[in-house]
């Protein structure tokens, strides 16, 4: 292995964070929303607690350590439809910081959806 790394690995970590972003983005804000909700539960950045949009951006990325940050800003308009899709069905609620971002924390009823394994049904009403 080379001093500063093997340059191959660099480009495979960065051509799958690029495979995994342009798949999210085909996704609908419902089913974005179904990704994004298990940042909100125990395998989450804060279990339990409040989190803000770039936790979410960054915990979606989390395995692909190679050129993530490089797609963050690609997904940012959908992670904010998807966090929409979440409030919009009672499964996270956001709390306002004076005019910065919004921390979100999921609900008794987000929490029972991730539970049970049903977080689609409550998308798609």
């Amino acid at each position: 292995m080379a001093l500063f790394g093997n340059k191959e690995e660099k480009v495979a970590q960065e051509e799958a964070a690029r495979a995994e972003a342009e798949r999210l983005q085909s996704l609908t804000a419902a089913q974005f929303a179904e990704v994004l909700l298990p940042a909100f539960g125990p395998v989450g950045p804060k279990p339990g607690g409040y989190i803000n949009q770039l936790q979410v951006a960054s915990w979606l990325m989390s395995s692909f350590p190679g050129g993530k940050t490089k797609f963050l800003i690609e997904l940012r308009d959908p992670i904010n439809e998807g966090l929409q899709a979440l409030e919009n069905a009672g499964l996270v609620v956001a709390r306002s910081r004076g005019g910065q971002a919004s921390l979100l924390k999921a609900t008794r009823l987000g929490e029972e959806a991730l539970a049970e394994g049903d977080v689609s049904k409550h998308l798609n009403g």
